[in-house]
């Protein structure tokens, strides 16, 4: 893939994130590659079904496109007034019990 082409999972994470704004897809495409980067070292020599790689992947692109706007805890504005939360500074705090239950010891200090 080139960098000009979108990753093939930027419209499932566009509609997970919330947005449909076209000018957001270079910048959720960028993520997602970033996530497979983060993901490559704890999978080497194993094999996920598509479907999981899949997920593991998105989930892990939508904690870094929640964390852009939540850098070490942000209030967020909602219609009820103002939402405190925090986001953690692990980008693959989403991928670790996912690839534990896919039977890949990631994330225990040994992956």
């Amino acid at each position: 893939m080139s960098d000009t082409e979108q990753d093939p999972l930027t419209s499932r994470l566009a509609y997970l994130a919330g947005t449909m704004d076209d000018d957001d897809r270079p910048t959720l495409s960028d993520m997602l590659k970033t996530a497979r980067a983060y993901l490559a070292p704890h999978i080497a020599g194993y094999t996920l079904a598509q479907p999981l790689l899949d997920d593991v992947v998105l989930g892990t692109s939508l904690d870094l496109w929640q964390a852009k706007d939540a850098r070490n805890g942000i209030v967020g504005l909602t219609v009820d007034g103002v939402e405190p939360f925090r986001i953690s500074t692990d980008p693959m705090r989403s991928a670790w019990p996912k690839l534990r239950a896919a039977g890949i010891p990631a994330g225990m200090g040994v992956s």
